[in-house]
């Protein structure tokens, strides 16, 4: 068998809210029950129990979470994108395109995707240096910049050339290198520390996402820095042009080692997608710009592949998976999209 290229596997879905209360908590089921019913046992703000999901039995089915329903859309089969790790809105050439990132090792591959039809436009690599490695685990656009950041809390910044993308300036940290080198999944580390040695990948806080918002209301809080090894949100602020995150400003959303991602939708609201470690959920969050007051609501589990990237649009919402081994029924979706609509 020839090994396939990783590529990614996409999940887009209309999700709605509809007029049932949620059903209470259940026990536990087993992982192939809780992709079948796409709820679990624990999730939610600050879940601390739940188990992993390890697989699929095949085509996605409509999903639901608290009060919302989420339903499959179309959406095209294939994308080159090796390792889908971040998403960001743009428009090129008047028309709106969603900017893919791959993750680590694939040297900053990039994709332009059609947000109606799924077609992948353009394709290149994004500029590099080598003050940080090129583990760019999230992207986000403000003003005419796209924002970069990688697992140990580091940033780079891009502008929108004739044909692809040029670096604006060298990537520089979130804030004091004041953690350790340690390479960190799934616990919060000590202290109040940020950031972390820029070459290594995910130690300190893990960050895996980073979402700007399209127009905040206060200077405090302009977006957020999504960790993995705690499974907070960070509020960001901008000074002199340059990103910084807060550890007294943040928002739980589930257990250390499932944050994914985050985004803002066109209105402003805030969105996070967990991996499958949370089934696949993705969650709303309302008073985010107040974190103390914040609320986490559940939209649905979307499960398929191993789901990080995250980007959200009107009611429709876009997961993609980073994951890239072929061959087993798990990953027979592996490098096709599925949309899925959430509705009110």
């Amino acid at each position: 068998m020839t090994r396939c290229a990783p590529a990614v596997l996409a999940i887009v879905a209309a999700c709605g809210q509809g007029h049932e209360p949620a059903a209470p908590p259940a026990p536990a089921p087993a992982p192939s029950a809780a992709l079948a019913a796409g709820t679990a046992a624990s999730g939610g703000a600050g879940a601390s129990g739940g188990s992993a999901a390890h697989g699929s039995d095949g085509a996605a089915a409509p999903a639901s979470g608290d009060g919302f329903t989420c339903e499959p859309l179309s959406f095209a089969a294939t994308t080159p994108v090796p390792e889908a790790s971040g998403a960001a809105w743009l428009t090129v050439d008047g028309k709106l395109v969603l900017l893919v990132v791959g993750d680590s090792g694939n040297a900053g591959a990039y994709g332009l995707i059609d947000p109606d039809t799924g077609a992948t436009i353009e394709t290149g690599a994004l500029p590099l240096s080598d003050e940080a490695s090129d583990d760019i685990e999230g992207v986000s656009a403000r003003g005419d910049r796209i924002y970069g950041i990688t697992s140990s809390g580091w940033i780079r910044t891009w502008r929108r050339i004739a044909g692809g993308f040029e670096l604006t300036d060298k990537p520089y940290p979130l804030g004091p290198i004041d953690l350790p080198d340690t390479k960190n999944n799934d616990r919060a580390p000590r202290g109040d520390g940020m950031v972390c040695n820029g070459r290594v990948v995910n130690c300190g806080r893990n960050y895996e996402g980073l979402c700007l918002a399209p127009a905040p209301p206060s200077r405090d809080c302009i977006g957020f820095a999504a960790s993995k090894a705690d499974g907070h949100v960070y509020c960001l602020t901008e000074s002199a042009g340059k990103l910084a995150v807060h550890h007294d400003r943040a928002i739980a959303i589930a257990r250390p080692g499932t944050v994914a991602d985050c985004a803002f939708n066109d209105d402003g609201s805030l969105w996070v997608g967990n991996n499958m470690f949370d089934l696949g959920r993705v969650y709303r969050v309302t008073h985010w710009d107040t974190p103390a007051t914040a609320h986490v609501e559940r939209v649905a589990a979307l499960p398929l592949g191993f789901p990080e990237t995250l980007a959200v649009r009107g009611d429709v919402v876009y997961r993609m998976s980073d994951t890239s081994v072929p061959g087993a029924r798990f990953y027979r979706f592996r490098a096709e999209f599925h949309a899925f609509a959430v509705a009110r």
